[in-house]
């Protein structure tokens, strides 16, 4: 199956990358997402009205996680969007293109913002980082 959706030049980003328990240890991933599409989309002068849909992926689950796609669009400035959470190991980032993809081909939206984001560890740790008041899980 081909499709004909585009990424348009210069409407894709990536924050860096960082070694585990580096630089970005204590980020909540999915604070961070928000806060990066809020900016990266400030920067390349894409209004928010012109994103109509989304997916969130992930594999990590997280505090305030459960509430997927609503929670960090809400807080990137994008609380009219909806769409699905994809968690799907070893395979979250393409699925995730593929569910913003069809959405866009079959005439769901125009553009859909396909945003996948983790907090990996050398195992699946359902956590908080430490000094952050909240819950720790066993």
């Amino acid at each position: 199956m081909s499709y004909k959706t585009e990424i348009p030049y210069g409407a894709y980003w990536s924050t860096p990358f960082a070694r585990w328990q580096g630089a970005f240890a204590n980020l909540h991933s999915l604070e961070f997402a928000a806060h990066t599409v809020g900016k990266e989309l400030a920067r390349r002068k894409i209004p928010a009205e012109a994103i109509e849909h989304g997916v969130l992926g992930f594999s990590v689950p997280q505090s305030h996680s459960f509430y997927g796609l609503p929670w960090v669009a809400g807080r990137a400035g994008l609380g009219h969007i909806a769409g699905p959470t994809i968690m799907q190991a070893c395979a979250t980032g393409v699925r995730a293109l593929l569910a913003a993809v069809q959405e866009a081909e079959a005439g769901m939206c125009r553009a859909s913002l396909a945003l996948t984001c983790d907090r990996i560890r050398t195992a699946s740790l359902l956590s908080e980082p430490e000094g952050t008041g909240r819950h720790r899980c066993p």
